[in-house]
């Protein structure tokens, strides 16, 4: 692939990145707009601009610079990828925007392709604003670039998973094992879920840049394997390198002890999605869930086991 000139908003952390990571490392040439809590110079980006994304002055005042694409790992509020496109003085060859796989209508109860319509009101449920907002700003995606002839490409991750991840999804149970301390296990948890490796969600954004394939579509970015509470409990268990005890608990008393398990509860919260659509355009091929669970089970068991 040719050398590509990328500006990501965000990219500091998690997904980001691990993204900044892997491009800097292809030779692209990576400038990252963030606030600047934590610099990536040393993994080799070409330019860092710290400044909030809703300045709208600041936006203005960015050098006219093209961009091949612009990567968006933080638009979460409506009018973010209008206000941006609007106001950068420069151009924009693609833009790449991160989604998530909740954004679908609830209503559907089958595994959701990429053509299932869109939520249109916030659900309920822990995270719904998050959800509806996301379903809005990938409208907007499409409305605002069609506008301004850019094409996009919109990715939508089920649970991402790996190391860098500052969601207490993994880690959760990662510090515990560590700590010596038992595990709660929700046993009447009907609820399944889908997870992505971190970097396969990097490589499906290397491989939409400048990829007519992947102009104005959206993919959903899922591993086929479904999970449940105890296939999970026993993914730990293959991937730990020491024992660990767990205690069964109900939905009922973890909802009422507000015990923080990461992942849905019941049938009704959770959503299964289809990722073939990547795998076929983009040329993905998904990280077996074994194998990423022994890179994430390594990355913090290094970070935690260094704590003072």
């Amino acid at each position: 692939m040719d050398t590509k000139a990328i500006l990501v908003l965000g990219g500091a952390y998690f997904t980001g990145r691990i993204f900044t990571i892997m491009a800097t490392g292809a030779g692209h040439a990576v400038t990252l707009l963030n606030r600047g809590k934590y610099s990536m110079e040393h993994y080799g980006t070409k330019q860092e601009l710290h400044f909030d994304r809703h300045d709208i002055s600041a936006i203005e005042r960015m050098e006219p610079a093209i961009y091949d694409a612009v990567v968006d790992f933080c638009g979460y509020e409506p009018g973010d990828v209008r206000t941006f496109i609007e106001h950068f003085p420069g151009r924009i060859g693609q833009y790449i925007f991160l989604s998530t796989a909740d954004v679908y209508d609830r209503s559907i109860r089958t595994a959701k392709d990429e053509n299932a319509p869109l939520m249109e009101s916030t659900y309920s449920c822990p995270g719904g604003p998050y959800m509806m907002k996301k379903a809005q700003l990938d409208n907007e995606v499409r409305l605002v670039c069609a506008a301004h002839g850019i094409p996009y490409t919109i990715l939508r991750p089920a649970f991402i998973y790996g190391p860098y991840n500052y969601a207490p999804r993994e880690s959760y149970y990662i510090r515990k094992i560590l700590r010596g301390e038992p595990i709660p296990v929700p046993v009447d948890s009907d609820s399944e879920f889908q997870f992505v490796y971190v970097k396969d969600v990097g490589t499906a954004i290397l491989r939409s840049l400048e990829r007519e394939a992947a102009y104005n579509e959206a993919f959903n970015l899922c591993a086929p394997e479904v999970i449940t509470y105890p296939a999970y409990m026993e993914m730990l268990r293959q991937v730990s390198d020491r024992p660990f005890d767990t205690y069964s608990v109900r939905v009922d008393t973890v909802i009422a002890q507000n015990i923080p398990l990461p992942f849905p509860l019941r049938a009704s919260e959770n959503e299964l999605f289809l990722g073939e659509k990547a795998s076929r355009l983009l040329g993905i091929k998904y990280t077996d869930f074994k194998n990423g669970m022994e890179l994430a089970y390594r990355g913090f068991s290094a970070l935690y086991t260094s704590e003072p």
